[in-house]
């Protein structure tokens, strides 16, 4: 059983970087203006290829159990936008299979993006509340094809909500 950590760049900065687009610091340009633009607030590399693929996820309450773990070997991948919080986890980078050990979660807020480098664990996250949630995950095209190695674990790793509340499924 893994607890679901709060996101911190301390606790996080093994497994990549995260931004709270409701708190990115000073505006390019006029700040005193209706529109605020903040550039380059998640900057993540591309080795295969210079396209990016914007491709939905929609997640349905499922229960709270890691059993598959993939990876990228070339590709970062940046997920987030969610219109509700989501749990996710991510595993140690460079190791070749998953260590129930080794996995980490942590709780993604509603709106919030998450980079993770490449070779690190995860999976697609958790519903935090009943409804399905709704966000964007972005990556080369056809990383899914081409770049990504999927594990099944030998044995379901539960998340513990610690603080957070469980939904009913």
């Amino acid at each position: 059983m893994i607890k679901v950590e709060e996101l911190t760049e301390r606790s996080f900065e093994e497994f990549g970087t995260f931004f709270n687009p409701g708190d990115c610091g000073p505006a390019l340009g006029d700040q005193l203006g209706p529109i605020k633009f903040y550039p380059d607030r998640i900057v993540q590399q591309f080795v295969p290829s210079n396209y990016i693929a914007i491709s939905s996820l929609v997640i349905e309450p499922r229960p709270f159990e890691i059993t598959l773990a993939e990876i990228h070997e070339n590709t970062e991948e940046v997920f987030g936008g969610f219109a509700q919080d989501v749990y996710f986890f991510v595993g140690a980078p460079d190791r070749k299979e998953p260590s129930a050990r080794d996995l980490r979660a942590f709780r993604l807020p509603t709106g919030w993006w998450v980079r993770l480098k490449r070779h690190v664990w995860h999976h697609a996250p958790f519903v935090a509340g009943r409804e399905p949630a709704v966000g964007i995950v972005i990556l080369p095209p056809w990383t899914y094809s081409n770049d990504c190695i999927v594990v099944q674990l030998d044995e379901p790793v539960t998340l513990s909500l610690g603080d957070y509340r469980r939904p009913t499924i």
